[in-house]
């Protein structure tokens, strides 16, 4: 003979559970929040910003020079009679940098595209 119990739920006593959300956190709690969420944005944006820049500056063929090129002493080139810009851009052009970034530079230090056998150059080594 098979027996079955079955038993009332309603019977059942459940524990009682506290309401904690009647109770406000303390100001102390929420600025801690702010300033920590204020700091993550803070550094996401600083970060966006630092390779937007990296990455414009690749397409546009100039990205950020080192700290030893651009604090080295300047270098004075004398024009030799054929010399032109782009030869002597060749030849200062800092490495993985676009050339035609050194001959604007040039252009602007020479006063423009004409030079003269003689004419003294003054270049920053972080062209």
């Amino acid at each position: 003979m098979n027996t079955a119990v079955i038993y009332n739920s309603y019977d059942i006593t459940r524990p009682a559970l506290r309401d904690f959300s009647s109770r406000p956190l303390p100001q102390k709690v929420y600025r801690r929040r702010r300033l920590a969420f204020l700091s993550m944005v803070g550094l996401i944006v600083f970060l966006s910003v630092l390779m937007a820049n990296e990455i414009i500056g690749r397409i546009q063929g100039v990205p950020g020079g080192s700290v030893v090129e651009a604090s080295g002493n300047p270098v004075v080139y004398i024009v030799q009679p054929g010399d032109t810009l782009w030869e002597i851009a060749d030849k200062f052009n800092p490495e993985g940098t676009d050339i035609r970034h050194t001959v604007d530079e040039l252009a602007k230090v020479t006063g423009g595209s004409n030079l003269q056998p003689g004419q003294r150059i003054v270049l920053n080594r972080g062209l």
